[in-house]
């Protein structure tokens, strides 16, 4: 094929030079009406498949790499999906009420459970939608060919996917990934965390590769700038060639570099943490120079065949604070859209998820759930390092009821002599407009504020980040967006309190350098970002950062904020500014 240029979403950085190969087997969607004799024979041929499917992940389970433990615990997960009613029994249901075949009624169940999914805020929760799709392109591979999936070549490659979970990942050899592109995933999914630590580059969302290259085509592919060259020419391999070279020792440096604190070249020291979603990720944080974990998302834990007791919460939890004693850990109270998506709960029927019981709504709604989340965290904050953050916060009645459960607990627990931290710091996730407007308010009662980007950008733009016709409005430099920031990190300031950002933005090096300018304590982010960005934010001035955050609030051309911090960066970081990653300038207009 002629040399073309895809465009993809950045996930995890690197360049990566090599051969395309397809991790899945081509398989055309099936959709044929059948008889109703026919039902029995297509439902028992998906059972035999999930039966397979469930075998299949158990071996893998079992071949996990001692270094890599944690993502068995996402394997397992997979197979509970394989057998879990909602993906199974419905589509065993839509076989026999719509009378179509298995490879149909699997699509159908799995694009339901997919778009649940991703009509959810929250980028961890709607990256979830990869493992129902990872079961079902499992699934649907044994239903045309009755045999597993992963047939790959063990040669040396990049691989190609309409979608790729760790369990397809695992069962390769890992030393001869030297890429992979997805049409699917996103930056929070179990793949852009696993391929982060393994540094290989990742490029997800990109769109018309399967269906124009072939297999053992030569490719670059970008984690950068989020491009993908086809049949690059010699140029591009020379240029291409050297940018990873370059892009190595960089890191490298940054590797060495990373114990070092995060202080201006004018001696403004900020904390750089880590958000993590599992205990096992401690591994990789030591290494990474992260000030401790500025976001610990507690979900995993509930999406399970069944929900966490106590004492097993107490033992995930206590594992990450002893794990990283004396640095603190903020733990973020369960955030989920509905209580369909917990198994061992009733469905609700919710037309908007994203703006429904999700949150502290839906810890407020169910407080046997929340109440045993916050007895776990409440014991093992006597190692002194715990604090605990409250996600999709909109009223100050919200942190009020939270404080009478935590005194209500600890009566409790002192009454059962169980040691405990009896008032432990408690924060607030300013995520929505309703939240930033009475931040001075929120700012007298809690202990901390934690910015989430994401969502906030979302509600504030009134926009659906799913939805690619006001994908150009998901903009971090709108005068909304950034006056929004100040004022709540001002509010934040005036009472004393410390405030910190937790959305994707915070590793992006232009917003990075207007929060410092505007004032911002603490950012976390993936760690595998966080070398760079400690090593960033040793070339910045602290003075130069706030005149850039005064220039870009006072205008309202979002264009000539984007030259200004380009242009601002550039002079500080030379063509190190080509080894970050950023989105500020990937937006499409319509």
């Amino acid at each position: 094929m002629a040399r073309a240029i895809f465009i993809g979403t950045p996930v995890s950085p690197g360049i990566a030079i090599g051969k395309l190969r397809r991790a899945h087997r081509t398989v055309q969607d099936e959709e044929r009406s059948i008889t109703p004799e026919e039902v029995a024979f297509e439902q028992e041929a998906l059972r035999n498949a999930a039966e397979h499917v469930r075998a299949a992940l158990a071996t893998t389970v079992d071949n996990v790499p001692e270094d890599l433990a944690e993502y068995g615990d996402v394997i397992a997960a997979q197979m509970e999906i394989a057998r879990d009613p909602k993906l199974i029994n419905a589509a065993l249901t839509r076989i026999s009420h719509k009378l179509i075949c298995a490879s149909w009624a699997l699509k159908l169940t799995v694009d339901e459970l997919c778009m649940l999914f991703r009509s959810m805020d929250d980028p961890y929760l709607r990256d979830r939608a990869q493992d129902i799709r990872a079961v079902g392109l499992r699934l649907r591979e044994y239903l045309h060919t009755g045999e597993g999936q992963n047939d790959v070549s063990e040669n040396d490659g990049i691989l190609v996917a309409e979608d790729l979970s760790p369990a397809d990942v695992m069962e390769l050899n890992l030393n001869r990934v030297q890429g992979i592109l997805t049409a699917e995933g996103g930056p929070t999914s179990h793949t852009a965390i696993l391929s982060r630590g393994l540094r290989i580059p990742y490029l997800a969302d990109v769109t018309g590769l399967l269906k124009s290259a072939r297999e053992e085509e030569p490719l670059i592919v970008d984690g950068f700038s989020g491009c993908v060259l086809l049949s690059p020419d010699k140029t591009d391999l020379a240029h291409y060639q050297k940018r990873r070279e370059d892009y190595l020792a960089w890191e490298e440096h940054t590797q060495h570099t990373a114990q070092q604190p995060a202080e201006t070249c004018d001696g403004v020291r900020v904390a750089v943490q880590a958000n993590l979603e599992s205990a096992a990720e401690l591994s990789a944080l030591a290494a990474s120079g992260a000030d401790g974990v500025g976001l610990y998302r507690t979900e995993f834990a509930y999406f399970k065949k069944r929900l966490p007791d106590e004492e097993e919460l107490v033992a995930e939890y206590k594992a990450v604070t002893l794990g990283l004693l004396p640095q603190h850990v903020v733990f973020r109270t369960l955030d989920v859209g509905a209580d369909k998506i917990l198994q061992a709960q009733a469905a609700l029927n919710e037309p908007n998820p994203a703006l429904g019981l999700r949150g502290i709504r839906f810890c407020l709604r169910h407080q046997d759930l929340f109440r045993t989340q916050l007895r776990a965290l409440m014991r093992i904050g006597v190692s002194g390092n715990v604090a605990i953050m409250l996600p999709m916060v909109t009223t100050l009645d919200e942190l009020r009821q939270t404080r009478r459960i935590i005194q209500e607990l600890h009566q409790e627990l002192t009454s059962q002599k169980l040691p405990h931290a009896p008032n432990p710091p408690l924060g607030v996730m300013i995520e929505t407009p309703a939240a930033a407007l009475v931040c001075d308010a929120l700012a007298c009662e809690c202990d901390f504020f934690s910015i989430g980007t994401n969502d906030l950008i979302h509600y504030t733009m009134a926009i659906d980040r799913n939805n690619r016709h006001v994908a150009y409005l998901n903009e971090p430099l709108h005068p909304a967006v950034v006056r929004t920031l100040k004022h709540i990190i001002d509010a934040a300031h005036r009472e004393g309190i410390e405030v910190s950002v937790c959305g994707e933005l915070a590793s992006d090096p232009f917003v990075l350098a207007l929060l410092l300018g505007m004032g911002v304590d603490a950012v976390s982010a993936s760690p595998r970002f966080i070398p760079g960005m400690k090593h960033l934010i040793r070339q910045l001035n602290a003075n130069v950062c706030m005149e850039l955050a005064a220039n870009v609030l006072l205008g309202c051309d979002i264009a000539a904020s984007k030259r200004m911090l380009r242009e601002q960066l550039q002079r500080s970081l030379g063509r190190e500014l080509a080894f970050h990653t950023s989105s500020l300038f990937n937006t499409t207009q319509p």
